[in-house]
């Protein structure tokens, strides 16, 4: 599925049809993408946009690399934390001629709660870069609250085995 949003004074807004709309479009989020879909996108930008297997191959050191006037930058998300079997999946970033466009098949709470929030309040997303810096300051707010909510469990576990240790035998 491919969304887009466009800028309405620093606030994003999904449309319908991006595609019809791509001089408007500022962000492109590709959730589980057929391979149709990415190149017809990748075709329209002029770029080749990475399939579920080149996201999950790249090493480490190619993370972030330049091809095709464009940057990307793929990072290692977690979503599903709160239930029994957690995601850890690759998400592709892509900037190009001041669009974002992002590649993803799975579903970080970050992505639906930045839109949310991005519709509803002026955020300053006025161009792909803008809209980055703010969906990627959303994803280190939800790895923040994933690493409170372990912490808090942490220190729980610690309590309940040092009173198990304290109590008599």
């Amino acid at each position: 599925m491919i969304k887009g949003y466009v800028s309405e004074k620093g606030r994003l807004v999904s449309i319908d049809s991006p595609m019809e709309h791509m001089d408007q479009v500022i962000w492109f989020d590709l959730l589980h993408p057929t391979l149709d879909e990415e190149l017809m996108l990748g075709r329209r930008l002029g770029i080749t946009l990475p399939t579920r297997e080149d996201m999950e191959e790249i090493e480490i050191s190619s993370r972030l690399y330049f091809e095709d006037n464009a940057a990307f930058m793929t990072a290692t998300l977690p979503s599903q934390v709160e239930g029994d079997n957690p995601i850890l999946a690759p998400v592709t970033f892509i900037l190009l001629d001041h669009r974002l466009v992002t590649v993803r098949y799975h579903e970080p709470r970050s992505f639906f709660t930045f839109a949310i929030h991005a519709e509803k309040a002026a955020m300053g997303c006025t161009s792909g870069e803008s809209a980055l810096i703010a969906l990627l300051e959303a994803v280190v707010d939800r790895l923040a609250d994933i690493l409170e909510h372990g912490a808090r469990d942490l220190d729980k576990i610690s309590r309940d085995i040092l009173q198990q240790d304290r109590a008599p035998h």
